[in-house]
Order: C-alpha cells, then sequence, then structure tokens
C-alpha cells in the first residue's frame, strides 16, 4: 500500500501494510535510526503501535511523523528541574502563603499582642510600597513592612476591637492611603495637603494617610485613630452632616473610655499601659472635652448646642449601660436577648431624635429664608 510520510513540512512516499513495516520505512527514508530516535507515527488521530494491525487506509493516505532523539529524553529524565520555575503544587502554594500574609495570619501579632474579631474585623492589609510615592524614597523612608506593623496595631487596638464588634462592623481592606491620592486632590479641589482617608462603598475598603508630608515618618499614632474612626463613621453614614458628627463623637467617646476602662483594671500590654500605647492618657482624663475637641478639629467648627445635648444623652445612656455603646455588648448580668433589644430600642430612639433636630434645623431655616422673602430687603449681614 502505498502512503505518504509527513514529517518537518516535508512528504516521503513509501510502501507498507503493517505497523511494523510502515516504522521500519520511516526510520529508513527519513535518515532517523531505530537506535538513535523514537518515531511517532499518527494516522487518523490514532498512534501506530508495534503489533498492532494496520487502520484501514486509503491508498496514497497521509501519516504524520514526529521523531524524539532518545539521548535528548534521557537527558531530560535524569537533569534536575530547573529551581527557577515552579510546579502547579508550588504555585498554589505560594498563592495561598500570599493569600495568609495580606489577611494576617495567626502569628502576627501587634505591640498590643490582641486578635481581632472573628468576624466583625478587618479582613486584609494593604501597605503602599515606595514606587507608589511618586519620588524616590531616601534613607529614612519607612518601608512597606514598617506600615503593615502599623496597620496591624490599628486593627487589634482593644478599643478598635471593641467598636468594631459592638458596631457589627466589617471592612474588606485597611490599607494605607497612597501619597499621590492627596496630590490629585490637591490639583482638582485646590490646596491640597489636607485628605487623610477615605472610605469606599461603606467598609469595603479604608484607606489612612500613614506617612507624613514628606514621608520620613508616620503620623502620631493619636492621629491616625481619630482618622480610622472618622472613616468607621461613614460606613454608616455618608456626608458629613449633623448625624455623621454625632456617630464620629460616639466612636470617639466608645475609644476613650474602653482604654480608660482596661487601665482601670490593671490591664499592661508587653508591659505598657493601654493609655502609654495609645496616647491617650491626657484625654481619657476629661473625656467629654477630648470628644468635642476632636470633633470640632475634624468639622472645622464647633458642635452646636443641640449636638452637644445629643452627646451628653449618649454619656448618660451608656454609663447606666457599664459604659458599652449602644447597640453594643451586654453589660454583665444582662440576657443577650435582653439586651440586644434594649440597646436596638435605645438606638432607635437616640436617632429619632437627631432626626427630630435636624427637621427642626431645616423648618427654621424655611421659615428664617421665607421671613428674608417677606422682608423686603432687610440687611442680614
Amino acid at each position: 500500500m502505498r502512503l505518504l510520510l509527513q514529517f518537518k513540512g516535508k512528504t516521503t512516499e513509501v510502501h507498507a501494510d503493517s505497523a511494523e513495516t510502515v516504522i521500519a520505512a520511516a526510520h529508513d527514508s527519513l535518515a532517523l535510526p531505530s537506535d538513535e530516535w523514537r518515531l511517532k507515527i499518527v494516522a487518523k488521530g490514532k498512534q501506530l503501535q508495534l503489533g498492532a494491525s494496520l487502520p484501514a487506509l486509503a491508498e496514497g493516505a497521509k501519516l504524520m511523523v514526529m521523531a524524539s532523539s532518545i539521548s535528548a529524553v534521557e537527558r531530560g529524565l535524569t537533569s534536575r528541574s530547573d529551581p527557577t520555575v515552579r510546579s502547579f503544587a508550588a504555585e498554589d502554594e505560594a498563592a495561598s502563603r500570599r493569600a495568609a500574609d495580606t489577611a494576617g495570619g495567626a502569628d502576627e501579632v501587634s505591640v498590643w499582642c490582641t486578635s481581632q474579631d472573628a468576624e466583625h474585623k478587618f479582613c486584609r492589609f494593604e501597605p503602599c510600597t515606595w514606587q507608589s510615592f511618586g519620588t524616590r524614597p531616601s534613607s529614612t523612608t519607612p518601608h512597606a513592612f514598617e506600615a503593615r506593623k502599623l496597620l496591624l496595631r490599628l486593627a487589634t487596638d482593644p478599643a478598635v476591637v471593641g467598636i468594631m464588634r459592638e458596631r457589627r462592623y466589617r471592612v474588606g481592606t485597611l490599607a494605607e492611603m497612597d501619597p499621590i491620592d492627596d496630590r490629585l486632590a490637591e490639583k482638582m479641589d485646590g490646596g491640597g495637603k489636607r485628605l487623610l482617608g477615605y472610605n469606599t462603598n461603606h467598609g469595603m475598603s479604608i484607606h489612612v494617610r500613614l506617612r507624613t508630608m514628606d514621608l520620613r515618618g508616620f503620623e502620631a499614632y493619636p492621629s491616625l485613630v481619630d482618622t480610622l474612626l472618622h472613616e468607621l463613621a461613614h460606613n454608616e453614614v455618608g456626608p458629613h452632616n449633623d448625624l455623621f458628627w454625632h456617630l464620629f463623637a460616639q466612636l470617639k467617646a466608645d475609644y476613650l473610655r474602653h482604654h480608660a476602662r482596661l487601665a482601670q483594671s490593671g490591664a499592661l500590654f508587653r508591659g505598657a499601659s493601654p493609655l502609654q500605647l495609645a496616647g491617650v492618657a491626657e484625654q481619657v482624663s476629661d473625656v467629654r472635652a477630648a470628644v468635642l475637641g476632636t470633633v470640632a478639629r475634624d468639622r472645622m467648627a464647633p458642635l452646636p448646642p443641640a449636638q452637644e445635648a445629643l452627646l451628653d444623652g449618649y454619656f448618660s445612656l451608656t454609663e447606666r449601660r457599664g459604659g458599652n455603646a449602644v447597640g453594643g455588648a451586654e453589660r454583665q448580668g444582662d440576657s443577650g436577648e435582653g439586651a440586644s433589644h434594649a440597646s436596638a430600642r435605645a438606638l432607635a430612639a437616640e436617632r429619632a431624635e437627631a432626626r427630630r433636630l435636624q427637621q427642626q434645623q431645616q423648618q427654621q431655616q424655611q421659615q428664617q429664608q421665607h421671613g428674608e422673602r417677606d422682608g423686603g430687603g432687610r440687611d442680614h449681614s
């Protein structure tokens, strides 16, 4: 039977009537000695095997020939694998290790030596790399490793952990804000050098500016905590309205009182007081004044009297409940279900009062505008 062998783009004609004769003819006609080359001949999608019958082929059928050097195959089998080329199993292991590093492994601890809540937590940490800064780093620029440690310190701060648990917050990513973000804000809005953080999609990610303007160090820890609390408030309230500032004041108060309780209990973290590690020893001496000052600095204006009254009401309510946040964990001796319902009712009442005050302010503004229109040009300068 006349058959056509195709090898390296060339066609060679042979005559054979069995698989053995086809293979032998291929070795001879293609000058590929059987002791140096292994041939693989494919006919109708199947490889010809010695001892097997030749499939039904038409006269002049085309067969594809592939050849492998026996010595090259043996070298490949006996040579060591390239250490720079990882196997699929090694790739999976490396990916798992990177995922664990990003999320913060169990063996990764901060100066607080505490861990986050299992459910209400920051799921991932993302520091900035030097390439993000848009400028050449100097020898005094802290490494991304140090930025990651600072993010972990913020996330495992006992007071922050308590707030996350009590408020049932869960944040996808706690990240270092790229300094370039502030430069973009400066170009778009003018001024710049004021963007300290932002919250994306109500907690999908929170970015906090960790570094100083000259990139030579990190901002003071209490300032970073204030920025983080500010952004956590955006988990519930987007705009900077009265509800937002009241919530921010609550979070700041909860933070300070949590550390005050830890200090009163005699808790130490690696031999240091929580007030010392958090840098809030002076603030806890007058929590109300510290909260009002922090909120006034953030909103660049003091709280109005109605907001101060709401804050005082929150202090009074939570102090009766043992210092826990409204909507938070139950105090000792309360049943879980009863305390939870009581907290929900208290939170609903508080928010209803805040809405009432906001509506009252809006009505007063509308009445004032209406009076201005009726007054016909009185000077209100």
